[in-house]
């Protein structure tokens, strides 16, 4: 496995070849560029061909860490090291296993293979990342702040694609900051802290760089930053999750392989893997993500790995040449004051907390022990993840939410939610405005319309100006913000609160997260799945303490019928009118507005449907005449309205034929000839008119 390390001093070696045009020789260098053997047919790279002599060092790494394809790298690659005459690799077998195994290092999405934005070829600063590869080629302390900060403010430059290729360039000294180094779990640096906009683009310094680095020196101690690099990036590959389900299998492994006093830790550390003499019970039978420690007798120990492969699983025997590769975690040694009794092979995990006490090693197995071990998964409420609330207007689906949210996240049962509660609900509140919240809100609210797009829900482009120039930033939306503040505190319930979700174009709203939100897809369940996304090109996975509740108004046939995707991934609740609602007076100067909400109900759903109701909260402490006479004329009636398309004959019906609607006595007689004489022509009474106060007027609704 030592090759698989190969392709660090191959590009050292040709950043810094580059490196020597930095000083006014960029010309020199694209004529050399252009004679690399890119295609069979003798073709320059179109990326290298349409910039021209505007095109700089690091977008030239990038189109090289870009070729896939066992053939066109063998190609590409072989020649650019006769180009460049690499010494390094050039005749040696070390370039075949180099090309065979370049896929460990870090290679640009296939969406982002230009590393700058090349609409804005005047913002193009080529200049400033020469400076910085001249800079990186000497390693992290010969790059200053502004030549970082400066390289981030080049448009479609951001943390990840930057320092992909600083690491290319001097892999030891820097170190990938993209998805992948999310799967390492260190608290330095997590999935939220990856700047997306321009605003926490030109805010990352390098300061917070070299303290991600530092943080992870300190926890996997002894170790090339390449090396653990590799690490998260077999984690992040890891579809078969066999690194997660093998991490309980401790492995102790004697240097001394032969038992003649030969320390082979050496060839061990160099080689990237650990062999045995002879038989032991159990060894053969490591499996990826077995930790492995290494020792010298009972009382020293060499270092940590993490099983990759292992050859004796072919045969399940000791043979002579066959190895485990593992990757390298630490590579400090420890000395234990007492013997120990271990022996090689398998361990109790009770000898793992001996080796804790060693301190070189203490932060490390902790940190796989995160990254490997799910932490016990919080007591969730028992409610559905998805559900929406769907009923006529007015029965209070909007106001549910409140309380359904607030059970959720203070763990109360629905009923147990008080007034006292409720009057806190804007202190539970998620502040959307924050780029890097930090978990202290845990509801947010949002309303679907026709207009409500993915760029609104999840991420988008928006337009930013400076001055006169118009540019662009990658917009984080509620529900990532939201999703990325839960995955951050697991711990945490957090609720979306989605109103009038039937009102938006569900498939352009949600997008792919529509099969990312089922219970099963979720983030740590038995089928998780993530996405890339499309214009940050990070990883996106939605967290099992994500709550969504949507209402859904059954009334309104104005718009789109809810989405069938969306149906099978929601736990539907019916709301109806609650004419028996305390809240709802049964005398008012002796009217009883139940019997009033019943009545007009019970005729809406034979002259209509059970859909268009009227919802109780339109009676709601109403315990005036003149408070009923303004519900009637400014909400019911208008509502009635909508409902039957102005057919005041119908209205009338509804109100129990009183004297709210009219049939009109006005007549035309030139008309007379253009109209049936049967129809009749009704009207609303006027406001001002006495009856809106008479109690009879009312009654007769449910009398009649």
């Amino acid at each position: 496995m030592k090759e698989t390390y190969y392709w660090v001093p191959w590009f050292r070696e040709l950043s810094k070849k580059i490196a020597e045009f930095a000083d006014g020789g960029q010309r020199d260098f694209l004529d050399i560029a252009q004679e690399i053997e890119w295609y069979d047919n003798g073709k320059v790279a179109g990326k290298i061909k349409e910039l021209q002599y505007d095109f700089d060092p690091f977008s030239f790494l990038y189109t090289v860490a870009s070729r896939n394809g066992l053939k066109s790298r063998e190609k590409v690659y072989r020649s650019i090291s006769e180009v460049f005459e690499l010494k390094q690799l050039m005749g040696n077998e070390r370039v075949d296993l180099f090309i065979k195994n370049q896929l460990t290092f870090p290679t640009p999405g296939t969406l982002h293979l230009h590393f700058m934005d090349n609409r804005h070829p005047d913002k193009r600063k080529p200049d400033v990342l020469w400076k910085l590869l001249k800079s990186a080629v000497g390693g992290l302390s010969e790059v200053g702040p502004s030549e970082f900060s400066n390289a981030l403010k080049i448009p479609g430059v951001g943390l990840a694609n930057l320092t992909q290729v600083l690491c290319l360039i001097n892999a030891t000294e820097f170190m990938s900051t993209d998805s992948v180094l999310t799967s390492l779990k260190l608290d330095k640096f997590k999935s939220a802290d990856v700047p997306t906009n321009e605003y926490q683009r030109h805010n990352f310094s390098l300061d917070r760089y070299k303290e991600i680095l530092s943080s992870i020196r300190e926890i996997f101690p002894g170790c090339e930053l390449y090396e653990i690099g590799l690490l998260a990036y077999l984690i992040s590959r890891d579809n078969t999750n066999s690194f997660q389900n093998n991490i309980s299998n401790y492995l102790q492994v004697s240097t001394n392989v032969l038992n003649d006093g030969k320390d082979e830790w050496q060839t061990f550390s160099e080689n990237n893997c650990v062999f045995t003499g002879g038989e032991y019970s159990g060894l053969f039978k490591a499996d990826r993500g077995s930790v492995v420690f290494t020792r010298y007798g009972e009382f020293v120990f060499h270092g940590i790995g993490v099983v990759i492969d292992n050859e004796y699983l072919d045969s399940g025997v000791w043979e002579e040449n066959r190895k485990i590769h593992v990757a390298w975690v630490n590579k400090i040694k420890g000395e234990l004051t007492e013997r120990s009794g271990f022996q090689s092979g398998f361990t109790h995990v009770r000898n793992i907390e001996k080796i804790k006490t060693l301190e070189p090693y203490r932060r490390t197995i902790e940190q796989l022990e995160k990254i490997f071990i799910p932490p016990p998964r919080p007591k969730l409420p028992s409610l559905p993840r998805n559900q929406i609330l769907y009923g006529p207007p007015g029965t209070g689906k909007t106001w549910h939410t409140v309380e359904l949210s607030l059970s959720i996240v203070l763990g109360k049962k629905v009923e147990e939610v008080d007034e006292e509660d409720r009057e806190k609900f804007n202190d539970h509140q998620f502040n959307i405005s924050d780029d890097r919240p930090d978990g202290s809100g845990q509801i947010a609210f949002t309303t679907f319309h026709q207009n409500y797009a993915y760029e609104d829900f999840v991420e988008g482009i928006r337009p930013t100006v400076e001055g006169r120039e118009v540019g662009y930033v990658i917009r984080d939306g509620i529900f990532k913000k939201l999703a990325k503040s839960a995955e951050n505190n697991p711990a945490k319930p957090y609720v979306l609160i989605i109103d009038e979700i039937n009102r938006g174009n569900i498939a352009k709203i949600f997008g792919e997260l529509i099969t990312l939100i089922e219970d099963s897809k979720r983030l740590g369940e038995s089928d998780a799945k993530e996405v890339m996304l499309p214009y940050s090109q990070q990883s996106f996975g939605v967290p099992p303490n994500l709550f969504v509740i949507g209402t859904m108004n059954t009334a309104d046939r104005s718009i789109q019928i809810l989405d069938t995707a969306l149906r099978r991934r929601f736990t539907f609740i019916e709301m109806m009118p609650l004419t028996s609602h305390e809240k709802i007076s049964t005398d008012i100067n002796g009217i009883n507005c139940r019997e009033i909400l019943n009545s007009m109900n019970r005729r809406i759903f034979c002259l209509l449907d059970r859909e268009r109701q009227i919802g109780h909260t339109y009676l709601f402490d109403v315990k005036t005449i003149e408070q009923l006479a303004d519900v009637f004329q400014n909400r019911i009636i208008p509502l009635l309205q909508e409902y039957f398309f102005d057919d005041w004959s119908k209205i009338r019906a509804v109100l129990g034929n009183n004297a709210f609607v009219q049939e009109s006595n006005i007549r035309e007689q030139s008309l007379n000839e253009y109209r049936d004489s049967e129809i009749k022509y009704y009207e609303r009474l006027p406001a001002n008119d006495e009856k809106w106060k008479n109690p009879q007027q009312y009654k007769n609704i449910y009398q009649n």
